[in-house]
């Protein structure tokens, strides 16, 4: 036994002694490595790992190491440039753009923190990435002056949603002059008498009163919407050759003849267009559209763009967040809107939504060509 115990006793001694002269390196987690070198600050491999992860959560997908690796290298290059022109996102402006990403989400943050945690994100990680759009932002408009409040709004061309096909429907009015009733000599006297008398300029509707026993006499004989594939061959037939407001000819129908008026047809439907949630600052035309939106007692929103005031909508509609435009409200006074985050009330995909902040092709091909310019004037060393 005292055998045993002294020779567990020396194997713990030999294990105690390679740790002790194991390099302190090498007890660090490899996901902390230096991967990259940007001028003077460093990318880990936590860095590229955490945006890995928070990228492919937001965007639905599976980017791989070298698109990520290119991700991380120039939002470094953009905090270094952020931070050279002393360039900040307010504790304020991070709230609104969390705000409006929890409610299109419809999540609140302890079940975000919950999800970012289960994905192995911590909520730096998302705070930082917010941070940094924001920022850039700032950036564009700090080095190539992009505002629109010094500029006139050009009308722009209303969204018009693509339409879709559908199967094609009718709308009609019909009398249905019963045998049963009238007789086959009347039935058919009063059936050639309507067809000239309305299509002279008759009121279809009276006749439909006076002389139709079908249950649509009810509704003043209309009939529909209704699907081409529920219609008899010979309506749907009739129905095609007449154009819109035009009489049929009387026809033969079970029990009796029928005239028709064709009201209208439908062969497409438009597509409905999400909802746009705004969010937006009203200051004195003097203030700095730039920090308009940091704030907090100008702020107004996030709210659906159909319930705000309707001049004002007319100009947030031609506005990408961030710009402004000055207007005169109802008492003459000279202000300055600024649409501070703009979204759409539906989601694209199965992932969690986070747009970026909004650029046109201008402002997107600046921000590109700013890119290659301090990618060029940067020190980049893999490790």
């Amino acid at each position: 036994m005292n055998v045993f115990t002294g020779y567990m006793g020396t194997k713990a001694y030999i294990a105690l002694l390679l740790i002790l002269l194991m390099p302190f390196s090498a007890l660090c987690k490899s996901e902390f490595r230096v991967v990259y070198q940007v001028d003077d600050q460093i990318i880990s491999n936590y860095d590229i790992e955490q945006a890995r992860k928070l990228h492919n959560l937001l965007s639905n997908s599976n980017l791989g190491r070298s698109k990520v690796e290119k991700i991380v290298v120039n939002e470094k290059i953009k905090e270094i440039y952020a931070n050279r022109l002393k360039i900040v996102a307010s504790d304020v402006e991070l709230q609104v753009q969390l705000n409006n990403f929890l409610k299109s989400n419809k999540i609140n943050m302890g079940e975000f923190k919950s999800l970012l945690s289960s994905k192995g994100i911590t909520i730096e990680t998302f705070y930082n990435f917010v941070k940094m759009n924001i920022r850039w932002k700032k950036v564009l408009d700090s080095r190539f002056g992009y505002k629109i409040n010094n500029l006139s709004i050009q009308d722009t061309i209303p969204l018009i949603p693509t339409p879709e096909r559908i199967e094609k429907e009718y709308e009609f009015s019909e009398i249905f002059i019963s045998l049963d009733r009238w007789g086959l000599q009347n039935a058919n006297l009063i059936a050639k008498r309507l067809e000239i008398e309305l299509k002279a300029g008759a009121d279809f509707e009276k006749a439909v009163e006076k002389f139709s026993s079908a249950e649509s006499k009810l509704n003043k004989g209309k009939v529909g919407p209704i699907k081409k594939s529920r219609l008899p061959k010979h309506f749907r037939d009739i129905l095609d050759q007449l154009k819109k407001n035009e009489i049929s000819k009387p026809f033969e129908i079970d029990g009796g003849l029928i005239l028709l008026k064709l009201n209208r047809t439908r062969a497409y439907k438009t597509a409905k267009i999400p909802e746009l949630s705004v969010t937006f600052a009203i200051s004195n035309a003097s203030a700095d559209n730039l920090n308009a939106c940091s704030e907090e007692k100008e702020i107004r929103g996030p709210v659906l763009l159909s319930k705000v005031e309707k001049n004002i909508r007319g100009i947030l509609r031609k506005l990408m967040p961030g710009e402004s435009y000055k207007y005169s409200d109802n008492r003459g006074l000279e202000r300055l809107i600024t649409l501070c985050e703009s979204s759409m009330k539906e989601r694209k995909n199965g992932g969690l939504s986070y747009e970026n902040v909004k650029k046109n092709e201008e402002a997107l091909r600046l921000s590109n060509a700013l890119m290659l310019e301090l990618r060029r004037n940067t020190t980049i060393v893999k490790k």
